[in-house]
């Protein structure tokens, strides 16, 4: 359902393709908003399978990860902690809001994970 719903945002295209369901999740590709849709694959890599020494802290959200893409390029791994009360609508507003704000003193979000019920932001 988490995942129907997200579908929204690539406005039923990924990478120029007609999106096939999941599909558009899986394949680390670009979105409309200039998002990224990372795969869990990717990201369980990039974060060592999110190991408690790539751990960099927790607050409301949940726990954040540091990480290294195969491309070398380090990242932040923000999971959604169930218990933080935020629910599909508020990610995906998240998601767009920040997507959209460009300054020198705010990080750049470069996208997303989805799998299963675990849902993520990825920051450079």
């Amino acid at each position: 359902m988490i995942e129907n719903e997200l579908l929204d945002l690539t406005d039923n295209n990924v990478n120029g393709h007609q999106n096939d369901g999941m599909m558009g999740l899986q394949n680390d590709g670009m979105m409309e908003h200039d998002l990224r849709v990372f795969s869990y694959a990717s990201i369980m890599a990039a974060t060592d399978n999110f190991s408690i020494q790539n751990k960099l802290g927790e607050g409301g959200f949940g726990p954040v990860y540091k990480g290294t893409l195969e491309s070398g390029q380090e990242i932040a791994v923000k999971m959604l902690s169930r218990l933080s009360g935020q629910g599909t609508f508020e990610f995906k507003n998240e998601l767009l809001l920040i997507s959209e704000l460009q300054h020198t003193n705010l990080i750049r979000l470069f996208g997303f994970c989805i799998h299963n019920e675990e849902r993520m932001l990825i920051y450079e």
